[in-house]
C-alpha cells in the first residue's frame, strides 16, 4: 500500500488524474439536496466514470462460478466458439454484445430459462439480461452438471495413423464446440497425441479440480470395458497372461506400483468446471505407472501451466505417445505390454510439446513410461534441457519417469505421428520469458477509478 501511494504522489499525471476524478466525485454529491436526488447523483457519477474509462461493464470471477456453471461461448453471428478469456475474471465493456451459455448433456437445461442455448447481455456488475429479465450470475446454473460431449469423425490424423476425435460440447444445431482433439490409433485402441489450447493469462484462476467419471465411446468395443481394465486385480490377470507366470507379474503390477489412467489433455489446464469434465474421456488417456504420473509427467503439466502464465499467451499444447513397454517374460523374452488382447497399449515415451504462436517458438519434454529402467542407452531425440535453461534435478529419477527436453522438429521427425502444428521456428529457452514489470499509469489509475467505483457503491448501498 505504502508503495502506491508513493507511485501516486511521485507521479503528477496519476495524481492530477486522482484528485480530478474525487473532486468530480465529491462536488457532484454534495451538490445534491437530499438523500434521493444524492442517490441520483451518485448513478450520474457511476455512468460517467463507465463511460469515461475502458474497465468492464460487467465482471464475474471465475472463483464465483457455480459448480453447474454451463460452458461460456462467443458468439460471432451465427458461429459459437470457446471464451478462452484473459482472467482472472469474464468481463464484458460497453460494446459487448451477446454471450451464449450452453448446458450440454442429454434433459440438461439452464435453470434460469429452462433452455439447453440461452444469450445473455450486459447490464452491469455481476447482473445481465437474461429471457427479457434480470439474473445475476451465480444464479446462471444448469440443471445437471456439464460433463463434456465426444463426436468421432472420419478425418484422417497423425500422417493417416488414426481418426481423429472430438471431445468437447455439442450444441445440437449449432454445432460441436471442441476443446480437446485426439487421434486415435482405431486399431489398437490407442491414444497417438491429443491437442488443446492452455490460455496462459487465464490459468492462475481456473477454477478447483474437479473429479469426473471416465467414459468411452463407440470406438471401444461392448467386449473392451476400460474400467475394468485398468483395475489392479484386472492387470495382474494380465500381466500373469503376457509375462508367463504370476510372479513375474507381481514384480510389476504391486499395492503400490500399477498403470494408471493418464491423461494427456490434463485437467489442470482447462479453467472451467466444464472443460475440466470434458477431459475424461478414454480418448484423452494412456496407461502411464503411477509413480511416473504423479512424478515428472504431472512435473511437466505443472511447469507447462507456469510457462504459460509467464508469457501471458495462449500456448498450443500437444501431447502423445511414442513405442510399446516391454517388459521381459518369465523366460527372459521381450513382451509388448497391452491392457487387453484387443489392445490399449503402454507406451513407451509420453511426449508434450507447448508452442507460443506468436512468437512461433516452442519446446518439448519427453518422459519415459518405465520406473523400473536404471539406465538409458537411446532416447528419441537430442537432450537439449541444459542448454534451452530447462534443467530439473527431478528429471533424471526414474522412478519418477526419466524426463528430458528436446526441440520440437527433432521430435516431429522420430514420432511419425506427430502433427506439423508441433513444428516451430525457435527453440523455446527460459532467456525467452518475458519479465514482469511494473504497472503502466493506465493500470494505476484503472486501481483508482476501481477504487471510486467501490467507494461510490458503499455510498450507494448506505443510502
Amino acid at each position: 500500500m505504502q508503495g502506491f501511494k508513493d507511485f501516486i504522489l511521485n507521479n503528477k499525471l496519476v495524481l492530477f488524474l486522482s484528485v480530478a476524478l474525487f473532486a468530480f466525485v465529491i462536488s457532484t454529491i454534495s451538490l445534491a439536496s437530499s438523500n434521493s436526488s444524492k442517490k441520483t447523483a451518485i448513478e450520474q457519477c457511476e455512468a460517467s466514470i463507465w463511460e469515461a474509462t475502458e474497465l468492464p461493464r460487467c465482471s464475474v470471477p471465475v472463483s464465483t462460478l457455480p459448480a453447474n456453471d454451463p460452458v461460456y461461448l462467443k458468439v460471432n453471428g451465427t458461429a459459437l466458439s470457446l471464451w478462452n478469456f484473459d482472467g482472472p475474471a469474464l468481463e464484458w465493456d460497453k460494446n459487448a454484445g451477446e454471450t451464449a451459455l450452453l448446458c450440454s448433456g442429454t434433459g440438461n437445461v439452464l435453470e434460469k430459462t429452462n433452455q439447453q442455448l440461452t444469450k445473455k447481455t450486459c447490464s452491469k456488475g455481476t447482473v445481465f439480461k437474461v429471457a427479457g429479465t434480470d439474473a445475476d450470475a451465480k444464479d446462471l446454473k444448469c440443471k445437471e452438471a456439464v460433463s463434456g460431449d465426444i463426436l468421432r469423425t472420419t478425418e484422417f490424423c497423425g500422417n493417416h495413423r488414426g481418426y481423429l476425435f472430438k471431445l468437447g460440447f455439442n450444441a445440437d444445431t449449432s454445432g460441436f464446440i471442441t476443446y480437446i482433439e485426439s487421434c486415435m490409433n482405431h486399431m489398437t485402441l490407442s491414444v497417438l497425441y491429443t491437442r488443446h489450447v492452455l490460455p496462459g493469462a487465464a490459468i492462475k484462476s481456473a477454477v478447483a479440480g474437479v473429479t469426473g467419471t471416465w467414459r468411452k465411446s463407440d470406438l471401444f468395443p461392448g467386449t473392451v470395458n476400460p474400467d475394468t481394465l485398468y483395475s489392479q486385480a484386472q492387470q495382474l490377470v494380465r500381466m500373469t497372461e503376457l509375462l508367463g507366470a504370476a510372479e513375474q507379474a507381481k514384480m510389476y503390477v504391486t499395492d503400490t506400483q500399477y498403470l494408471t489412467k493418464g491423461h494427456m489433455t490434463p485437467t489442470g489446464d482447462g479453467i472451467f468446471h466444464t472443460w475440466k469434465h470434458a477431459g475424461f474421456f478414454y480418448e484423452n488417456a494412456v496407461p502411464q505407472w503411477k509413480t511416473v504420473n504423479e512424478g515428472n509427467w504431472k512435473r511437466v503439466e505443472e511447469l507447462t501451466r507456469v510457462i504459460a502464465s509467464h508469457m501471458n499467451d495462449d500456448l498450443v499444447v500437444l501431447q502423445g505417445t511414442r513405442g510399446v513397454l516391454e517388459l521381459p517374460h518369465a523366460n527372459g523374452e521381450a513382451v509388448a505390454i497391452t491392457l487387453d488382447t484387443a489392445g490399449i497399449e503402454v507406451p513407451l515415451w509420453s511426449w508434450k510439446v507447448l508452442k507460443s504462436k506468436k512468437l512461433n517458438a516452442g519446446i518439448a519434454f519427453v518422459t519415459l513410461n518405465n520406473p523400473y529402467e536404471t539406465k538409458l542407452e537411446k532416447l528419441l531425440c537430442e537432450n537439449i534441457c541444459q542448454q534451452t535453461g530447462w534443467s530439473d534435478s527431478q528429471f533424471t529419477d526414474y522412478k519418477k519417469g526419466f524426463t528430458y527436453c528436446c526441440d520440437p522438429n527433432m521430435l516431429v521427425r522420430f514420432v511419425p505421428h506427430a502433427p506439423d502444428e508441433a513444428l516451430v521456428q525457435t527453440v523455446l529457452t527460459t532467456s525467452m520469458l518475458p519479465t514482469n514489470g511494473a504497472l503502466t499509469v493506465g493500470g494505476w489509475f484503472n486501481i483508482i477509478v476501481t477504487l471510486v467505483l467501490a467507494l461510490i457503491v458503499k455510498q450507494n448501498v448506505s443510502l
